[in-house]
C-alpha cells in the first residue's frame, strides 16, 4: 500500500536540480527526508524568484499582477530563509557521514538490480549474499563504513527505500546517451525492487510501502500570476 506522503512531485523547474534531492534523501528517517525535500524546493524557488523578478517581462505585466507577486514573495520570505538555514545543517551531515552511507546503499542497490536483471535473484543476508559481497569488496578496497556486518545491514535498512534516485542519476551520468528522463528511470528501478523477491522467498527486495516515489508534475508549484503563468512553490 502506497501512502500519499510517499509520493514526491518534481516539476520542470526543479528537474535540472534533481541531484540536490539526493542530498535530502541522505537524511536517515522518512520524516527528516520529507522535511529536507521541502527545504530544497523552497531553495530552488528562491532562485526562480530572483530570475523572474529581474526579467524585463516582469516589469511589463500589469501593476496588480506585479504587486501580487511582490506581496507573495515578501510574505513567504521567512520560509525560504529558514529553509536555507536548515539546508546548511543537512549539508554538514551529508558531508560528515550521510553521503558515505547513501553511497554504500546505492552500491548494494546496484548489486540487487543487476541480480534481478540477470534473473539470479540472489538473497541479501544469506551466506555470500549481496550484503556479504559488498562487504567483501569494501574490506578489499578499504571502504569506510561498509566493512562491518551490522553497519552494512543498518545502512541497507535505513536507505533501501530511497537509493533508486541516486542510482538513476549515476546511470544517466555513466550513459549520457540515455534519453530516458531520470525520474522515469528511477521509477523503473523502484518498481523492479518492489516487484521481485530473492529466490525462494515471497517478500520483495524492498516493499513498496517503504519507498519514496518520484513523479514528474508540471502543476506542482503554487500561485500562478496573471500575465506570466510562472508558478512558485507554496509548501
Amino acid at each position: 500500500m502506497i501512502a500519499e506522503d510517499q509520493i514526491v512531485g518534481i516539476n520542470e523547474l526543479e528537474l535540472p536540480s534533481v541531484e540536490y534531492f539526493r542530498v535530502a534523501l541522505s537524511e536517515q528517517t522518512h520524516e527528516l527526508r520529507k522535511k529536507a525535500i521541502g527545504y530544497i524546493k523552497h531553495d530552488i524557488c528562491s532562485d526562480v524568484i530572483d530570475m523572474f523578478v529581474a526579467e524585463p517581462t516582469f516589469k511589463r505585466i500589469d501593476d496588480r499582477a506585479r504587486n501580487d507577486v511582490l506581496e507573495w514573495v515578501a510574505t513567504t520570505a521567512q520560509k525560504r530563509q529558514d529553509a536555507a538555514h536548515e539546508l546548511g545543517q543537512i549539508s554538514k551531515r551529508y558531508d560528515r557521514t550521510n553521503e558515505r552511507k547513501l553511497n554504500v546503499a546505492e552500491c548494494i542497490g546496484r548489486k540487487v538490480w543487476l541480480s534481478i536483471r540477470e534473473r539470479k535473484f540472489e538473497g541479501l543476508q544469506t551466506a555470500n549474499g549481496i550484503l556479504e559481497q559488498v562487504r567483501t569488496v569494501a574490506k578489499k578496497e578499504n571502504v569506510s563504513g561498509a566493512r562491518d556486518k551490522d553497519t552494512i545491514r543498518e545502512i541497507w535498512n535505513a536507505y533501501r527505500g530511497v537509493f533508486h534516485l541516486g542510482m538513476a542519476i549515476d546511470h544517466r551520468e555513466d550513459y549520457p546517451e540515455t534519453t530516458q528522463n531520470v525520474l522515469f528511470l528511477a521509477e523503473a528501478i523502484r518498481r523492479e525492487l518492489s516487484e521481485h523477491c530473492p529466490r525462494g522467498t515471497k517478500k520483495p527486495y524492498v516493499d513498496a510501502s517503504e519507498q519514496i516515489i518520484f513523479v514528474y508534475k508540471t502543476e506542482l508549484w503554487g500561485p500562478r500570476f496573471k500575465g506570466r503563468g510562472l508558478p512558485f512553490y507554496k509548501g
